[in-house]
């Protein structure tokens, strides 16, 4: 049942320091219909009480809810979210992050405008500093490329035609700057995987081969924070293998069941590709070690009897390996 046109999801862990201004940013919405829900996964820190104080300010409009066990990642608070939501549109907040005054009006008038399954922002603000009073702000694409739309734009539903500008790097894969229509994310049965991270990489690319109605806007609306302890940051190598095996084996699993990507195997072998590229891109960054020895790490952890080799998350790490260690 509809009661709101727009829940925003808030998955929270561990942010007494961010999540109040989290949500005083959605408070401060010029559109006020919504309501807000706050999935806590068990922090242990202030961060639920940082949620309580603000409960009287809106009015019945904010839920807090728990995962009742530690998820360790965003995927199973978002699915939650999704769960109790009630309105007719989700968009999801990270709890460090901010929206901007304007934000969900953008994104309603224009998901009502073309009756969007997704609306998809392509710029964001971006704070390297978590001081929000001396950090400079940029505006980001998420990805380096030049074909920005300059108005609310609806994609074409050529499947081929989005893959090829995916592959390009045209489609930022995290979930919050976008809007998804509720009934489109039950009806292709779309949720978050249970991963510490690259969740959303996942639920991103389902979302954008099955939505009929696609829609990019210009509009900037996400505040997106980056610091300096970063969970991501904090993994191991060995969580980083888990993580690239178990997303490349959910997407191959994705692209079994879709016709055009039976039909096109060149097309489901540059997704995997991409994939890998983009995760490796990102572990060169976190790692501490030199890149030849975070290659070599992944090309030992694949020898190793304790792994099991029959797995098609295995099958698609031995293809990550052969990639990186035969450039």
């Amino acid at each position: 049942m509809t009661t709101c046109a727009v829940s925003v999801i808030i998955p929270l862990y561990n942010a007494a320091p961010y999540i109040g201004q989290c949500l005083l940013s959605v408070l401060a919405s010029e559109f006020k219909d919504f309501e807000v829900i706050v999935v806590d996964d068990c922090s242990t820190d202030n961060s639920v009480t940082e949620v309580e104080k603000l409960l009287p300010y809106f009015d019945g409009r904010l839920k807090l809810l728990s995962t009742g066990k530690n998820s360790g990642g965003a995927g199973v608070p978002r699915n939650v979210g999704i769960q109790n939501a009630s309105g007719k549109y989700v968009t999801f907040v990270d709890n460090d992050d901010m929206i901007l005054p304007t934000a969900l009006g953008d994104f309603i008038a224009a998901a009502e405008q073309f009756k969007a399954d997704v609306v998809h922002t392509e710029r964001h603000i971006l704070f390297k500093d978590a001081d929000l009073q001396t950090a400079e702000p940029r505006l980001d694409s998420g990805e380096t490329h030049k074909n920005f739309v300059d108005k609310p734009t609806l994609d074409s539903n050529n499947l081929a035609e989005r893959m090829r500008r995916y592959l390009r790097g045209e489609f930022f894969w995290l979930p919050w700057g976008k809007l998804f229509r509720r009934d489109f994310l039950s009806a292709n049965r779309i949720e978050f995987p249970q991963m510490r991270f690259s969740e959303d990489m996942v639920f991103c690319f389902k979302c954008l081969c099955l939505a009929e109605r696609y829609v990019r806007v210009p509009f900037v609306n996400n505040v997106h924070r980056i610091r300096e302890d970063s969970a991501a940051q904090d993994y191991d190598l060995q969580t980083w293998l888990a993580v690239i095996t178990r997303a490349l084996s959910l997407m191959e699993e994705f692209m079994s069941r879709q016709e055009f990507f039976r039909r096109n195997a060149a097309v489901r072998h540059a997704v995997r590709g991409f994939v890998i590229d983009k995760s490796f891109s990102w572990i060169r960054i976190l790692a501490k070690s030199p890149p030849r020895e975070v290659y070599k790490f992944f090309h030992d952890a694949l020898q190793s009897s304790a792994i099991d080799s029959r797995g098609k998350d295995i099958l698609a790490a031995c293809l990550c390996a052969e990639r990186v260690l035969t450039r």
